[in-house]
């Protein structure tokens, strides 16, 4: 998991193509990781069309 946050998940955070939260809930430390509005501009995949917009308060 350490290896796909450094070498995929941060690049595209950096890119400004993916928002990372992070929070601890119950002791347990919990990361979300949501696409940017840039990224419908800049890629697209297979799989977008199966997943539902969420709105980041």
């Amino acid at each position: 998991m350490a290896a796909c946050s450094s070498c995929v998940l941060r690049p595209l955070e950096w890119a400004g193509l993916l928002t990372e939260t992070r929070e601890v809930r119950k002791g347990k430390h919990v990361h979300h990781v949501f696409k940017m509005p840039l990224w419908r501009s800049a890629m697209r995949l297979d799989t977008d069309g199966e997943l539902q917009p969420v709105k980041l308060q």
